[in-house]
């Protein structure tokens, strides 16, 4: 039974392989047309798995029984809250634990039932589902700094040219919020909250600490400088053009990776199907010595 089962299977994730390689190395299929055409609506139905029951329960309560260290726990915050998810350290903590746990009963399933190829799949797919979550929390960051990164000269040039009719600098950052992007203009809003309530110095610190780039570090000096009267115009100036060019050579070096990253969907495909493949002729030269013997 267990051999039966471990070869259709095979078969199973062999078509769904050969699938997809066919399908990558063709350049385009009627399911990926398909798929293009529906990603708006998929963006729009998609939901939070964690938040259904009974997970959602099962999150909560081992988010209370994860315990982090001030640091590591600082330092997490400081990635969800930049990649804007509302969640905290010891839930994003528990999405892995609860992850690891459904993958060792699923290994253990297999084991008990003597589904020996089962076992690999359910490792991988564990391997697979930790990887995503955290490969979907660094492309959400990664995000973000690139769009601040792109808005930059233009945030940096239109200050400069702002300071030098008008010194005040919660209203200059305030004038440019309203044409600001959606990502900078998040970090701007708090910043301007800060400036508002408390010392525009430390409104700066955190501003930088938030950003956390070497472009937010020279502004937000420049800035600060600039808050206590000391002329910065020409720095900003040569800031402004250095980040445009920095700019252009990030928009350069995502286009040079574009290809290689389309080349490694289809890799996993490629090294399931040899697996599977090698997987089928172990099983028939084990089967084959076994009856000679």
């Amino acid at each position: 039974m267990a051999i039966t089962l471990t070869l259709l299977l095979i078969a199973l994730l062999l078509f769904l392989g050969l699938k997809s390689v066919c399908a990558a190395y063709a350049g385009g299929t009627s399911a990926g047309r398909r798929t293009l055409s529906k990603l708006s609506r998929w963006e729009q139905k998609r939901t939070d798995a964690w938040a259904a029951f009974p997970l959602k329960q099962f999150l909560a309560l081992t988010a209370r029984l994860v315990y982090l260290d001030e640091a590591t726990a600082a330092k997490l915050r400081k990635t969800l809250f930049k990649a804007e998810l509302n969640i905290t350290p010891q839930e994003y903590t528990a999405r892995k634990v609860l992850t690891a746990v459904f993958g060792i009963c699923l290994t253990a399933l297999c084991l008990f039932s003597r589904f020996y190829f089962g076992i690999v799949v359910a490792l991988l797919l564990t391997v697979y589902l930790l990887m995503r979550q955290r490969d979907a929390l660094n492309a959400k960051v990664r995000k973000k700094d690139f769009q601040i990164a792109q808005e930059m000269p233009r945030f940096v040039r239109t200050i400069c040219r702002s300071l030098q009719s008008n010194r005040d600098l919660e209203s200059v950052i305030g004038a440019y919020r309203k044409v600001a992007g959606p990502e900078l203009g998040g970090e701007l809003d708090i910043l301007l909250a800060e400036m508002k309530s408390g010392n525009v110095q430390i409104a700066l610190l955190h501003f930088e600490d938030r950003l956390g780039s070497p472009e937010a570090f020279r502004l937000c000096s420049a800035l600060r400088d600039m808050s206590l009267g000391v002329d910065q115009t020409a720095t900003l100036e040569f800031m402004a053009d250095d980040m445009a060019r920095q700019a252009r050579e990030n928009v350069k070096k995502e286009l040079s990776l574009r290809p290689g990253k389309m080349r490694r969907t289809y890799y996993p495909a490629i090294g399931v199907c040899i697996a599977m493949i090698l997987y089928v002729l172990v099983v028939y030269v084990i089967h084959n010595l076994n009856s000679i013997v």
